[in-house]
C-alpha cells in the first residue's frame, strides 16, 4: 500500500457551502437536534472492512456524520458509502418523520429531485448502445416533434448530447401544469432558445423533461415504465419509484422547509411539493438503492443482467461534455472535477423538503451517498454535505489504489 498523499481538498464549488456558514455550533447548544431511535449503522464484514484500519475509519465516519447532522439541526441524514461492489457503511440518522417519530434508515424512502436526471441518461445510453439513436443527431430526426424556435426564430432541435448536458439552449424550468406530452411539445413550439443549441452551457431541467420523453418515443415504452424495466428491475432497485403513493408510509420521509424546536420535541414546516410535469416526474429512492446504482459505475464488463450499460459507456458518462467553471464540466448527465490525480464525478439534486448527493471518484471505486428531507437551502446554508463528503474521502482515500486495496 503506498503512503497516503497530503490531504486533498473537494473542489471549491462543492465546499463553499461550508464556507458560508456563519452561524457557530455553540449558538446551537442550547437545543437539542431532532431524534428518534435509529437502527445501528449497518457495516459491511468483507472486501475492504476485512482491513482494521479501514473498519475503524469507517465508524469514524458513521459516529461524526450523526455529529454534523446534530449540529446542523437536520431533520434526518441518510448515508451510503460504497466500495467498488461492497456496501462499507449504510445509515440513517434523525427522523424522516418528525410528527410520528419514525426514525431514518437506509431504506427510508427521499425524494431525490435532479439525481433523476442521472436515470435518463442511463436510459439515454442504453438505447445508443441498441442502435437505437446516435448522440450527435438532432433528436426531431427521430422525434419529429422535438423542437423549438431558436434565438434568430429558425427551427431549430437540439442533439442528444446537448440535452443531456444542458447545452441545448433551453431555459431552465418546466411552465406548470403541463399535463401531457403532446403538452410538452406544444409548450416548446412557442418558447425561443436563450442560446443556439451547443453553443453555451446553461442547466435546463426543460432539456432533460425533453430528453426522457424523447427517449421513451424511440423506445416505445411510457417513460416511467421503460426506467422501471431497464433500470431498477435489473439493478436490484427495489425501492425507487415515481409513486410516492405506492411507498408503504412508514418508509416514506417527510419532507420539510424547516425544523425548530418546540416545547416537546421539534416541529417541522412540511413542503408541499407538485411536479411540474407529472409524466417525468421525479424520483423516490433509498440510501441502499442508489448504492447499488453506484456499484454499477464501478463494474467491468459487457451489457446483461445487472449489468445494464457496457462498463464502456458508464466511462463515456463521465467524459467532459461542456465547461461549467475552473475545472468543472458537464457530461452526460452528471458532471465532473479534478480532484488531484483522480477525477470527481457527481450529482446532486433539491427541490421543496429535500436534497441528495451522489458523488464518487471512479480511479478509487470509492463513492457516497447522502439524502435529507430538508430543502437544497437550508442543507447548503449548514455545510453538511460539504464536510460529510470530505470526511468520507478522507478518512478512505488513503486505504485505496488504482480501484484495488
Amino acid at each position: 500500500m503506498r503512503a497516503a498523499k497530503p490531504r486533498r481538498r473537494l473542489p471549491a464549488l462543492i465546499l463553499s457551502a461550508a464556507a458560508a456558514l456563519s452561524t457557530p455550533y455553540s449558538a446551537f447548544a442550547q437545543h437539542t437536534s431532532p431524534a428518534c431511535p435509529n437502527p445501528p449503522p449497518l457495516l459491511a464484514s468483507d472486501g475492504m472492512m476485512r482491513d482494521a484500519a479501514v473498519a475503524a475509519a469507517v465508524t469514524r465516519v458513521a459516529a461524526t456524520v450523526e455529529e454534523e447532522r446534530r449540529q446542523s439541526r437536520l431533520a434526518s441524514l441518510a448515508i451510503g458509502i460504497v466500495r467498488d461492489q461492497t456496501l462499507l457503511l449504510a445509515a440513517g440518522f434523525g427522523c424522516a418523520n418528525l410528527e410520528r417519530g419514525i426514525p431514518a434508515t437506509p431504506d427510508s424512502v427521499y425524494r431525490v429531485g435532479s439525481v433523476t436526471k442521472l436515470f435518463e441518461a442511463t436510459a439515454l445510453m442504453q438505447l445508443r448502445d441498441a442502435g437505437r439513436l446516435r448522440l450527435d443527431e438532432a433528436v426531431d430526426r427521430y422525434v419529429p416533434e422535438a423542437w423549438y424556435p431558436g434565438p434568430n426564430g429558425a427551427r431549430v432541435s437540439p442533439t442528444w448530447r446537448q440535452l443531456a448536458s444542458h447545452t441545448a439552449g433551453l431555459q431552465r424550468n418546466v411552465q406548470p401544469n403541463l399535463g401531457t406530452v403532446p403538452d410538452l411539445f406544444r409548450f416548446l413550439e412557442h418558447r425561443t432558445a436563450a442560446a443556439e443549441p451547443g453553443k453555451v452551457y446553461a442547466y435546463s431541467n426543460l432539456g432533460f423533461v425533453l430528453l426522457g420523453q424523447a427517449a421513451a418515443l424511440v423506445a416505445g415504452e411510457r417513460y416511467h415504465d421503460y426506467v422501471r424495466r431497464h433500470i431498477f428491475a435489473p439493478l436490484g432497485m427495489t425501492s425507487s419509484t415515481y409513486d410516492p403513493g405506492s411507498v408503504v408510509p412508514d418508509r416514506l420521509a417527510i419532507g420539510y422547509l424547516r425544523v425548530d424546536p418546540a416545547e416537546e420535541g421539534w416541529s417541522g414546516y412540511r413542503a408541499g411539493y407538485r411536479d411540474p410535469f407529472p409524466p417525468s416526474g421525479t424520483i423516490l429512492s433509498t440510501v441502499n438503492d442508489l448504492s447499488r446504482f453506484l456499484m454499477l459505475q464501478f463494474r467491468a464488463g459487457s451489457a446483461g443482467g445487472a449489468q445494464i450499460l457496457d462498463s464502456r459507456t458508464v466511462r463515456e458518462m463521465w467524459r467532459p461534455v461542456a465547461p461549467t467553471g475552473a475545472l468543472r464540466a458537464a457530461a452526460i448527465g452528471w458532471f465532473v472535477s479534478s480532484l488531484g490525480d483522480d477525477t470527481l464525478v457527481n450529482k446532486d439534486g433539491g427541490q421543496p423538503g429535500f436534497t441528495a448527493l451522489v458523488q464518487m471518484i471512479p480511479e478509487r471505486k470509492l463513492g457516497v451517498v447522502l439524502l435529507v428531507n430538508e430543502s437544497p437551502q437550508r442543507v447548503r446554508a449548514s455545510g453538511a454535505f460539504a464536510r460529510v463528503s470530505q470526511l468520507a474521502f478522507d478518512e478512505l482515500l488513503p486505504h485505496t489504489i488504482g480501484g484495488r486495496p
